[in-house]
């Protein structure tokens, strides 16, 4: 009796505050839905949560030495980090969306962009009904932001806020010091690099070759020579032979970090309030009378939001060389005016300007983030809205890295038959160390001046 007195003292004594707190930080301080009871849902789900919905193509191809998985894989890694780190509930994963790019390669699949779209907001309120007003995608794709913009936007309308993971940006700041690879998003360096560090057993480097071609559009594989899109015979699109684990690694660390970043964001972040949620649309103003003031501020928060957005949507589309969703920002007449004057007149302008400046090594690599801030409500259809530009990662003619170009603009933007677009684009720029590169020599081509 003694020697078991003895015994259970020592074993007390070894378990100290520290072992303690180790146990702690070791148990998943988020839920997975699907290992719950409903009634455990209950006590989950409830108006301060933030849940988290993984996006992951369940088949889709990724060249030779990836398997069809791959996405899923990885959503499903960053998810459980995810949930080891911070206090979210996960919902079951979405193994189908919109993925375009890849219908040509068999096993490949995508949904429409409408279903891509009504697939995450019916998912959405179908959780919201029971309490969560948080939500964020964990997005393992690219093209699969062009449906949760639009429903991010009907889910603000009815006082839900919806967050998602924009990959791209994520993995160019975590490769940017390492990335070899002359260029390519897909199958390609850093992301054979990500799934050596994660899951190697699903690698076969036997298989990797290098595919790479400029492309001045979104991005559409295919496996016809001379049809339209980028011709990639293998399916990658980059250079996955300087894949190497140490370098998977370091990319995977930076992105679960921005994950984590975007998470504790959305948590402080204030969804709308409930008087916006049932908010109806704002009248249009009458004709004035005589003596009466013209000036009407009588769009709503929910448009503000909504023009707000069309910043992180020209970010969105530049970085990714999307000549033509960047043009689709304007109106059919809608024009940009430079600061030497020179005007492009017309959406199809603009579009065809941007997709040769796509096509220019000096903006090759280059990102153009817009900051929006104040929005002037004139009436309820038009609206002044002031913010700043940046331009960097632009080369000159020798390849040299130029400083950050940055400057002041003032958009004016009109509520159309298809939603609020931009009528009038103006902007000024800070004096720079070095002057920037010719944008392009005719600004408006290919038709006016």
């Amino acid at each position: 009796m003694r020697v078991l007195l003895f015994l259970s003292t020592l074993v007390l004594g070894l378990i100290t505050p520290g072992h303690i707190a180790l146990a702690q930080q070791q148990r998943p301080r988020g839920f997975r839905l699907a290992d719950l009871t409903w009634q455990q849902a209950a006590n989950v789900l409830r108006p301060e949560t933030v849940v988290v919905i993984p996006l992951g193509a369940g088949s889709k191809e990724h060249g030779p030495h990836l398997k069809l998985s791959n996405d899923a894989i990885l959503a499903d890694y960053l998810t459980q980090r995810a949930v080891d780190a911070a206090d979210i509930v996960v919902a079951p994963p979405l193994p189908y969306h919109y993925y375009p790019a890849f219908v040509e390669y068999p096993g490949s699949t995508s949904l429409t962009l409408e279903t891509a779209r009504a697939l995450t907001v019916d998912l959405v309120l179908g959780l919201a009904q029971f309490g969560p007003r948080r939500f964020y995608v964990l997005n393992t794709g690219v093209s699969t932001t062009r449906a949760l913009e639009p429903a991010a936007s009907q889910l603000a309308r009815q006082g839900i806020l919806l967050r998602f993971t924009d990959l791209s940006g994520r993995l160019d700041r975590a490769s940017a010091s390492i990335r070899q690879e002359e260029g390519g998003t897909h199958a390609d360096e850093v992301e054979t690099s990500m799934m050596l560090f994660i899951d190697p057993a699903s690698v076969d480097m036997r298989g990797a070759v290098k595919e790479y071609s400029p492309s001045s559009g979104p991005l559409q594989l295919t496996r016809r020579r001379g049809a339209p899109g980028t011709f990639s015979e293998s399916g990658v699109w980059g250079d996955p032979t300087l894949a190497t684990r140490d370098k998977g690694r370091l990319i995977v660390e930076g992105l679960v970090a921005g994950i984590l970043e975007d998470i504790e964001g959305l948590r402080r972040a204030a969804p709308p309030a409930a008087s916006e949620m049932t908010a109806a649309p704002a009248p249009r103003p009458a004709m004035p009378q005589a003596g009466s003031p013209t000036r009407s501020q009588s769009c709503t928060a929910g448009d503000e939001r909504t023009i707000r957005g069309f910043g992180d949507a020209y970010t969105f589309h530049w970085n990714n060389g999307d000549a033509e969703n960047l043009s689709l920002l304007w109106s059919r007449d809608g024009d940009m005016v430079h600061p030497d004057g020179s005007i492009e007149r017309s959406r199809e302008t603009i579009r065809a300007n941007r997709a040769a400046l796509f096509l220019r090594q000096e903006y090759r690599s280059s990102k153009h983030p817009l900051m929006l801030g104040n929005v002037r409500c004139v009436t309820a259809d038009t609206a002044v809205v002031d913010g700043k530009w940046e331009l960097r990662g632009v080369m000159d003619a020798n390849g040299k890295l130029l400083p950050t170009f940055e400057g002041l603009l003032t958009l004016v933007m009109a509520r159309g038959p298809t939603g609020w677009a931009i009528e009038a684009y103006r902007y000024t720029q800070k004096p720079a160390a070095a002057p920037m590169p010719t944008w392009l020599k005719r600004p408006g081509y290919p038709g006016n001046h």
